[in-house]
């Protein structure tokens, strides 16, 4: 009977081992599964502080720029500067374009202008609203780059020759007020050069071809420092004689001479480019600083009633439809557009922001993440890290 108990547990002598060895390999079974469940979360958790981090980063880009954009010139873009770091593990770049050869501005490679109608190239300027425009941009030096030629391009939706309370004789109805203006170094204090007048829409006879017509998107009425007959989208300015006098499209009738602040004498059909080119940066302690200031003042009360004839909506007729060229030279965009990519780790986040000049945007909220950056951030000697007030 020993023996044969014996020989029972000689047999059954490796069954512990095999169990042992069992669980084993279910607990680590077990325990390689939890281990990849940890890293999969601890993973998804740092792409997630990364994805907050860069997005964060990019946010911060954008304030650089809007902060840049409201300290510098107009036309500021920035190129060489925009480059910055948040913290120790997140950093950023932004681009801005703030540049155009025309106001609005359409460019080809934003749009298919192959495409627009001639009316599609025009802003609209309501009833007695006022819009500045500068003639020149600043490279990332702050050197001034002045504008040598520009066209002013504009349209109603009313025919001076039918729609006004007159009798049919009127051919033109001045209703654009413009004004170019500069500024001037005299004796260390800056003071304000410009030449103005009115200018009419028009409905005339073409000087070439002896035809009838009112001026529209295709054929504008302009003024300026040269003709639009090699525009886009067809645009080709109207060869009509403006009721100037003697005075011609590129020609101010009046222009008021100072010296020292006081008036010397007054000239007649002063010519625009001439006053362009005594206010290019280093003429005379000229800046080269020179804007365009266009301003709606037309009289709806000047059109005839829907019942005689007139346009059904006065103050919807009223509207100019208006395009500035610049050509060879650029002026600043209608809205700057600022594209910011931060980047911390693995993760990029991009945010792109159109913003209208002289207009007001909130500062983002950066409570989620500080973007002071760390003393080895992107401050500079010449921009450095602001000091907390106690």
């Amino acid at each position: 009977m020993n023996k044969f108990l014996l020989k029972i547990w000689k047999d059954r002598s490796g069954t512990a081992l095999l169990v042992a060895l069992l669980v084993m390999g279910v607990l680590i079974a077990i325990s390689l599964a939890l281990s990849a469940l940890i890293l999969g979360e601890s993973r998804s958790v740092r792409e997630l502080i990364d994805a907050g981090r860069a997005y964060y980063a990019a946010e911060s880009g954008i304030e650089q720029a809007l902060y840049k954009l409201d300290t510098s010139l107009p036309g500021w873009e920035g190129m060489d500067a925009n480059l910055g770091k948040v913290g120790e593990n997140a950093v950023f770049s932004y681009n801005v374009r703030n540049k155009c050869n025309s106001y609005p501005c359409f460019e080809e490679n934003e749009y298919n202008t192959a495409s627009m109608s001639a009316f599609d190239f025009y802003d609209i300027l309501q009833l007695n609203e006022s819009i500045t425009i500068p003639l020149f941009t600043v490279d990332d030096g702050g050197n001034v780059n002045s504008v040598e030629h520009f066209t002013v391009e504009f349209f109603m939706a009313f025919n001076p020759a039918t729609d006004l309370i007159f009798s049919g004789s009127v051919s033109g109805w001045d209703v654009l007020r413009w004004k170019v203006f500069g500024l001037r170094e005299v004796e260390g204090s800056l003071v304000t050069e410009s030449i103005h007048d009115f200018t009419a829409v028009s409905s005339a006879v073409n000087t070439y071809t002896g035809e009838e017509f009112v001026s529209n998107a295709d054929n504008p009425s302009w003024f300026g420092t040269m003709a639009c007959n090699s525009s886009v989208g067809g645009i080709e300015c109207s060869n009509y004689a403006p009721s100037y006098g003697d005075c011609t499209h590129m020609q101010a009738r009046d222009y008021y001479l100072y010296d020292g602040g006081e008036f010397t004498a007054k000239v007649d059909c002063f010519d625009i480019k001439t006053f362009l080119d005594m206010n290019q940066a280093g003429v005379d302690g000229a800046t080269g600083l020179n804007y365009l200031s266009l301003t709606n003042l037309m009289n709806p009360a000047m059109l005839k009633s829907s019942t005689e004839g007139g346009p059904t909506d006065s103050i919807e007729a009223s509207d100019i439809y208006f395009r500035v060229e610049t050509y060879e030279n650029d002026t600043v965009r209608e809205f700057a557009k600022i594209t910011s990519d931060g980047f911390s780790g693995d993760s990029k986040q991009s945010i792109s922001v159109n913003i209208k000049r002289d207009s007001y945007m909130p500062v983002f909220n950066f409570s989620i993440y500080s973007t002071y950056g760390s003393e080895e951030g992107f401050y500079t000697e010449n921009d450095p890290k602001p000091e907390l007030s106690e």
